[in-house]
């Protein structure tokens, strides 16, 4: 049985970390983490795993085919609460199947929509019928749209007029001058700063009522960089994309040991968008919390190596992005012909996947190509040249038909992440076997779902180092 109260799980699509400020937090209730780690680059996989505490790897939920063959947290709460999701983007519609174990879930495109109706549930909310709320935006997301002016000119008055929504043009950036690109960094930031006070609004109501233990945080950032071909999201992993900013709001009554106990932990480790309904649930009085990938907060031990995953997406150094069994949106004809040829050297859809600790990340980017009828040197050349188009400047390492290229950051001394480690093939292969990654990493060596993994020393005694681009 429970004693659970009222939760509130407010999601802001796309916001960056360093996008939020100080206007969520309020002294004395609220506990912000220093470090979260989405588990995926983009919000369909990014959300299953908030829902279902199961890693981005786990799950695999990169597509709305075929069934989700993981059980929803939701549906682990008590009879009798009510259980209503509000949601802002397409990819979260039924076709998503994370609606499983709520009452309501309803889709709204409007904006402003969700962030009424959650004004009004949380109102009405009664003791005897405990809520569990998720509010989900998509004002952040959606900043490249003719709704990011509107923000634009509210957040800048004397600049009115100064946005650049980039519409089609999001995924790339093509065809933009330097100060267009400056113009996007602020339409997003003033699109950002629309939906915190959006969110401010919901969450003060909740606040005043002082029985709904409350979480904010987002599903992924987003990419603003132009010159290092880090735009817009998913298809790569660098923390632009995955540090998220997560807030707990607790009510007066929560014990003073368990409300120390979840800041001590959010100040000094990495923790994940998996572990946010467990620990939820904990605070809220669910007992006993699902055993899941993710885990409470305010009582996991130590150090936490997260890790995160895309199958869908692949971002190349150019600023395309590779989709796999997509719709192609905002796509030119000639980006979807080549997204068609590269897809068709492919065995099957390429796999990053990251590991972050408090101090490191090592990220992996693996490609498998379809056999061919030529010689092995031309199977070869074909994935050192498909590897030499990746971004930054990985070390690529050959396993038979599998090329899997390596990038491992010091988050302390390079905390953009651009200064590879692993500089040089030969030896950057021999830094990683000998690297504090080696006793736990596992390279994917097959891209079926189940496929075989092998441990990171043995695929490295038996990989071939190539030369880094």
């Amino acid at each position: 049985m429970t004693g659970a109260t009222n939760m509130l799980v407010i999601v802001l699509d796309a916001l960056r970390e360093d996008a939020v400020g100080a206007s969520l937090e309020e002294p004395g209730r609220c506990v912000r983490a220093e470090t979260c780690v989405a588990t995926a680059p983009w919000t369909l996989p990014s959300c299953t795993s908030l829902l279902t505490g199961v890693d981005a790897g786990v799950h695999r939920h990169f597509w709305h085919s075929g069934d989700l063959a993981v059980p929803g947290l939701v549906e682990a709460l008590p009879r009798g609460m009510r259980k209503v999701g509000l949601v802002n983007n397409t990819v979260l519609q039924p076709s998503s199947q994370l609606d499983a174990g709520f009452d309501k879930w309803r889709y709204f495109a409007d904006h402003a929509r969700p962030f009424e109706r959650a004004a009004s549930l949380i109102r009405r909310a009664r003791r005897r019928t405990p809520l569990f709320l998720l509010l989900h935006s998509n004002i952040s997301h959606d900043y490249y749209k003719p709704s990011g002016g509107v923000y634009f000119d509210e957040a800048f008055p004397d600049n009115a007029g100064g946005a650049c929504t980039l519409g089609g043009r999001v995924i790339r950036w093509n065809r933009t001058t330097p100060e267009q690109r400056a113009a996007v960094v602020e339409t997003y930031r003033a699109s950002a700063r629309k939906v915190v006070a959006c969110a401010r609004e919901v969450l003060e109501l909740a606040r005043a009522r002082d029985d709904f233990v409350s979480v904010v945080l987002s599903d992924h950032g987003e990419g603003l960089d132009y010159d290092d071909a880090r735009v817009h999201h998913g298809g790569r992993l660098h923390d632009d994309l995955l540090r998220v900013p997560l807030y707990f709001d607790l009510p007066s009554g929560t014990p003073a040991r368990q409300s120390a106990d979840l800041a001590a932990r959010l100040a000094s480790a990495p923790v994940a968008t998996t572990d946010v309904l467990p620990t939820l649930f904990a605070l809220a009085g669910v007992d006993p919390v699902p055993h899941v990938d993710g885990r409470r907060m305010d009582t996991a031990p130590g150090e936490r190596t997260v890790v995160s995953e895309d199958r869908r997406y692949l971002y190349l150094k150019d600023r395309f992005r590779l989709n796999v069994r997509g719709r192609d949106t905002h796509m030119s004809p000639e980006d979807r012909e080549q997204n068609q040829r590269l897809q068709e050297q492919l065995a099957g859809p390429p796999l990053v996947r990251s590991y972050r600790s408090s101090r490191a990340k090592l990220i992996m980017t693996c490609l498998h190509l379809r056999p061919t009828a030529g010689p092995p040197s031309e199977a070869r050349r074909g994935l050192v040249e498909f590897g030499e188009r990746l971004l930054g400047s990985p070390t690529l390492a050959l396993y038979g038909d599998h090329l899997v290229a390596f990038e491992w950051y010091d988050l302390g001394a390079d905390p953009g992440e651009h200064d590879n480690l692993l500089a040089g093939a030969g030896a950057g292969v021999r830094a990683l076997a000998q690297s504090e990654w080696a006793p736990s990493v596992t390279v994917p060596v097959d891209g079926r779902a189940g496929g075989a993994e092998m441990d990171l020393t043995t695929f490295l005694e038996g990989a071939e180092a190539v030369s880094s681009p």
